[in-house]
């Protein structure tokens, strides 16, 4: 998955790569960024689900990178850390946790190896947060670093020790991964993140993540058929409580006053 994550990424961004290099980046700031965001990122968390549920992945590496990023931004960037701002951050966390408590009930002896995995999973990510603000990255030429620099470190590697195992898979199911791992989650999901975070702030933006689990939980229901349990959709419950809190809009007063366009006459 990782290798098709960022060869098609890195494919597709190269062009844009090569006419516009690191720009006001210095090489290690954009490592710093692809690692972040990029190929160790990936293999953080998915190799976590071989040795722990997707239910901790779910809790962990949301509240890792939230909390993470909040502290970050305010030891970092100076970004004020207000009462909202607290009250949304653990509520949040709680929902998280009640999202997954299903899941924490699945126990193993590497358990904890794979929760470790999921927390510095959630830390990097976080990185990556603070790390488009710090150096004021253009979120496309972000999402370019991210996506040519983990094609070139990771790829040439999967495919001098592994490569045969994607050969053996079926051809149909390697598009469908391709597009969607190189191209949705690769590129326009981080790109959107990314300008969110730029737009918000690294504090504000990284509270969107903890909507993965909810959507995951809500997409379910149409396409699996899961119906969420009581403690669940408490859950979302919460998750939208404090993210409402987190970015201020539980006060009318601090919305932005969108201008009326004249009516033409």
């Amino acid at each position: 998955m990782t290798a098709l994550r960022f060869g098609v990424a890195g494919l597709l961004l190269l062009p844009l790569f090569a006419r516009r290099g690191l720009a006001n980046l210095k090489l290690l700031p954009a490592l710093f960024l692809a690692c972040g965001a990029g190929a160790p990122y990936v293999l953080l968390t998915a190799g976590g689900l071989a040795f722990a549920p997707a239910g901790h992945m779910g809790l962990i590496t949301p509240s890792c990178m939230l909390l993470c990023s909040t502290i970050g931004s305010y030891l970092i960037l100076k970004d004020p850390l207000t009462t909202n701002r607290i009250v949304g951050v653990l509520a949040i966390t709680l929902g998280l946790l009640a999202l997954a408590w299903d899941g924490l009930a699945n126990h193993g002896d590497l358990t904890w190896l794979g929760d470790a995995m999921f927390a510095l999973g959630g830390a990097f990510w976080a990185s990556y947060t603070i790390g488009s603000r710090v150096w004021r990255v253009e979120p496309l030429h972000a999402t370019a670093v991210v996506g040519v620099l983990s094609a070139a470190v990771y790829v040439p590697g999967y495919a001098w020790f592994a490569g045969s195992d994607l050969a053996a898979a079926p051809w149909r199911e390697i598009v469908i991964q391709a597009v969607f791992q190189g191209v949705l989650s690769a590129i326009i999901a981080l790109l959107l993140y990314t300008r969110a975070v730029a737009i918000l702030g690294a504090a504000r933006g990284a509270v969107f993540a903890a909507l993965v689990p909810t959507f995951s939980l809500l997409i379910a229901i149409p396409l699996l058929h899961e119906l969420p349990t009581h403690l669940q959709l408490a859950g979302v419950v919460l998750v939208t409580a404090g993210m409402v809190f987190a970015l201020g809009l539980h006060d009318p007063t601090k919305w932005r006053a969108v201008p009326r366009t004249a009516t033409p006459r």
